[in-house]
């Protein structure tokens, strides 16, 4: 008899709890991969860092107008601001490479108007605080994250630093030196921090690519190696289950076999057919007529077993699982025909929603386990091995010298 089915609790998911319909979106838009995902959002951030920096260096270069010709601060504006801007516009449309490009021309353009600053000031006139390209410059040296190497990006925060020094040294005025410094120091830090987070949020995308990478590889694998482990059973069920044992029983000739060794031939044959025919799938089974056929196969081979059953409602057995349980059946069914000597038999069936069991038990012989060699393909692979590969499949094989066996093959759904 089989456990009753335990019940299933099966507990509403709340609609909140689901991601947002705008996550897949986003996925396709970033990219597939890690490291494009965080290249893109890294860039889009710069977008209000770009508007934030343009509206606070506005009134500074209105004030400091008189310092530089108007083409110069247009210039240093459309240069050293608009690139970041753009990138951060263009952040989930543009292909990478674009990206890399603008990002390249804001680091050239930026670090290009920091060095032009000392030869195009109107000579006369005295600046007393910083420069305000100096102040908002830091956002297209930001870019170096994305445009060049790590220690290249350090190079272009040094190399910014100084160039805004040496530019408020060759302007000169009260304390020159010391407000050079504050701001190649301010660009400095400031710089080198976000550059430090962008270039280390890349350097972890790469590293979960590679994992992911490594981590697909290994399951092809380990697929690759469960299907060949899978069709070496299948050939050896085949080969025990159908070859050797419509061999062993034509040359046994059982008698009263009533056909037998005529039936395993046909079903071995099919079973080879079946071998080079991989698009055949397996049919799903109604309780009741998978019931008729686990009789069918007692009849064949047991014909005076008892044979008896339980059929729930709504038993419906999937066609791979029904095809495990009946092999292994009719092998358990073959092993106590072959092993147990005379003895009665039960075959017993039950079938619900969601499970099946077969238990064939005989009070045969008997035999002691532990003594079976591990190599016997009839317990270890037609049995047991037939079942463990078969998902929410299950084999458990009781016996005892003088007192019989029993067989027991479940199956659950997962």
């Amino acid at each position: 008899m089989s456990d009753p089915a335990e019940p299933r609790i099966v507990r509403p998911v709340p609609a909140d709890s689901a991601p947002p319909a705008t996550w897949p979106l986003l996925r396709r838009l970033a990219g597939e991969h890690a490291e494009e995902r965080v290249y893109r959002v890294l860039a889009f951030a710069l977008l209000p860092g770009g508007v934030l920096f343009g509206l606070l260096g506005a009134p500074s270069a209105v004030a400091q107008a008189d310092l530089w010709p108007l083409w110069w601060s247009v210039a240093a504006f459309a240069i050293g601001i608009v690139p970041s801007l753009a990138l951060g516009v263009a952040a989930f449309t543009a292909p990478l490479e674009t990206l890399r490009l603008i990002a390249r021309i804001s680091v050239a353009g930026t670090l290009l108007v920091l060095a032009s600053i000392p030869f195009v000031v109107i000579p006369g006139r005295e600046l007393p605080g910083p420069i305000w390209f100096a102040d908002v410059c830091g956002l297209g040296i930001i870019t170096a994250a994305l445009a060049v190497s790590p220690f290249g990006s350090v190079l272009v925060a040094v190399a910014g630093a100084v160039l805004a020094f040496v530019a408020r040294i060759a302007l000169g005025g009260t304390a020159a030196s010391l407000v050079g410094a504050q701001s190649g120091l301010y660009l400095l830090l400031l710089t080198i921090t976000f550059i430090a987070l962008g270039v280390s949020s890349l350097h972890a995308a790469r590293a979960a690519d590679a994992a992911e990478a490594a981590a697909e590889e290994a399951t092809v694998g380990a697929a690759a190696d469960a299907a060949r482990e899978r069709e070496r059973a299948r050939i050896n069920e085949l080969v025990h289950d159908r070859v050797l044992a419509t061999l062993l029983s034509a040359a046994r000739q059982i008698p009263g076999s009533g056909g037998l060794e005529q039936r395993d031939a046909r079903r071995a044959l099919d079973g080879l057919h079946a071998l080079l025919r991989d698009d055949v799938q397996p049919e799903d089974l109604a309780g009741e007529r998978f019931v008729w056929k686990v009789q069918a196969r007692t009849t064949d081979l047991l014909p005076e077993a008892l044979f008896n059953y339980e059929l729930g409602d709504l038993g419906i057995v999937p066609g791979d699982a029904a095809d495990s349980l009946l092999d292994a059946a009719e092998e358990a069914m073959r092993n106590s025909l072959r092993h147990a000597g005379p003895a009665n038999r039960t075959v017993h069936v039950d079938v619900a929603a969601g499970r099946a069991t077969i238990d064939v038990l005989d009070d045969g012989v008997g035999f002691e386990r532990a003594a079976v060699p591990p190599g016997r393909l009839g317990l270890s692979e037609s049995i047991e091995g037939r079942m463990r590969m078969l998902a929410g499949g299950s084999a458990l094989i009781i016996s005892q010298p003088g007192v019989g066996t029993r067989v027991s093959l479940r199956w659950r759904a997962p």
